[in-house]
């Protein structure tokens, strides 16, 4: 695994007033409420994301090691969040991963991520899951490695956060608003990604839940929707990233599951969830064939 190293110093000055990416260097992360995250810039082979009065972390493509530069007063556990959250998995993208918005589960038959739009539930479903005898393997970022061999996917550090009504819904402690999770897993761990859920609400339809296989053209669009990157301004890069997911798209059984908002709707979503693991558990398939195949 990559690690983290922390010195405190001067931090570099990171842009200022930079509003749009089209007619700047650097790359810009938003978080959920539009607001400026992270900014990014490539010089050579360093690649460094600057975390406004937070850090900045430096990583290269070939290293083992995320450098960070603390801003004087910001506490050790504050730029640890940032490097799990944010960091590892954008300095994981550039060493050859992929990088999935999802959560996920770990069963006998591998790895199945719950991928889609902000707040759509993708950590309650994963946590209900836990419930029901399931383990948790991920919370917002899902790492996946695509060879000849197939999709496999890397363990990585995090804690699963829930939303106040669900954390109550679940009968957690609601301060704050999250929910223990798998945190340190030992050492780095790799799983076959078994199977992807593509998450998606609707108020329409009588069905409280449904679900739906994606042919592959679908489902190369649907997951490729959820992709993570540092950045694609060179073209390399986004080459490889269009190849692995057309890879991922042929090889890996993805399913649209639509179900109608609420939490007490979550029993019958987890109930649709567990057939659709069961029945690819039962038939032994695997991630080498193909979405269109049937």
């Amino acid at each position: 695994m990559i690690k983290l190293s922390i010195q405190e110093a001067e931090a570099p000055a990171w842009p200022s007033g930079v509003t749009a990416p089209s007619t700047s260097p650097f790359e810009i992360w938003t978080d959920h409420a539009g607001g400026v995250y992270a900014y990014g810039e490539v010089f050579g082979e360093e690649c460094w994301m600057h975390v406004p009065g937070l850090a900045s972390f430096r990583f290269t493509p070939h290293g083992n090691e995320v450098a960070a530069t603390v801003a004087e007063g910001v506490s050790t556990a504050q730029v640890v969040d940032a490097y799990r959250r944010r960091i590892l998995p954008m300095a994981l993208h550039v060493s050859g991963r992929e990088i999935l918005h999802a959560s996920a589960i770990t069963s006998s038959a591998g790895v199945t991520a719950f991928c889609g739009p902000a707040f759509v539930g993708k950590s309650t479903i994963a946590f209900g899951l836990r419930r029901r005898g399931y383990t948790l393997w991920g919370d917002d970022a899902l790492a996946v490695e695509v060879s000849n061999g197939g999709a496999h996917s890397l363990s990585l550090p995090f804690e699963i956060r829930l939303r106040r009504s669900a954390a109550e819904f679940f009968g957690l402690d609601t301060t704050p608003a999250s929910a223990p999770g798998d945190d340190e897993l030992p050492g780095i761990l790799t799983a076959p990604l078994a199977s992807i859920c593509v998450l998606q609400r609707t108020d329409s339809g009588a069905a409280p839940v449904s679900v739906r296989r994606l042919p592959f053209a679908e489902a190369f669009a649907a997951i490729l929707a959820h992709a993570c990157w540092f950045t694609l301004r060179v073209s390399e890069g986004k080459r490889r990233l269009i190849d692995n997911y057309l890879d991922l798209a042929a090889r890996t059984p993805i399913f649209q599951i639509t179900f109608k908002p609420g939490l007490d709707n979550l029993p019958a979503v987890l109930d649709v969830i567990e057939q659709v693991l069961q029945s690819h558990q039962a038939s032994g398939e695997g991630t080498e064939r193909a979405n269109g195949s049937e």
